[in-house]
């Protein structure tokens, strides 16, 4: 169970034409909507081992563990995850 002291990402749109460039505890950047000009660290936490399907494209969940947090920052949020 999570608390709000940690917050995850869960993406929904990952390929599996990226999805193979993705590793457990790989570094990313997140950008969330509602907090312009703010960038968030975080790490992959896990990624699924199955896959549903966007709009006619195989697509995985990935999920992410911030390591940056600000009191602004509420669940449901819009984020861009840039994988490094």
């Amino acid at each position: 169970m999570r608390t709000f002291r940690e917050w995850v990402i869960k993406t929904e749109d990952l390929t599996e034409i990226d999805v193979v460039n993705v590793e457990e505890g790989q570094p990313v950047t997140v950008k969330l909507d509602a907090l312009p000009g703010k960038e968030f660290k975080g790490n992959v936490l896990s990624i699924s081992q199955s896959f549903s399907e966007n709009q006619g494209d195989v697509v995985y969940e990935v999920t992410i563990l911030l390591t940056d947090l600000d009191p602004a920052m509420r669940w449901g949020m819009t984020a861009v995850v840039t994988f490094e």
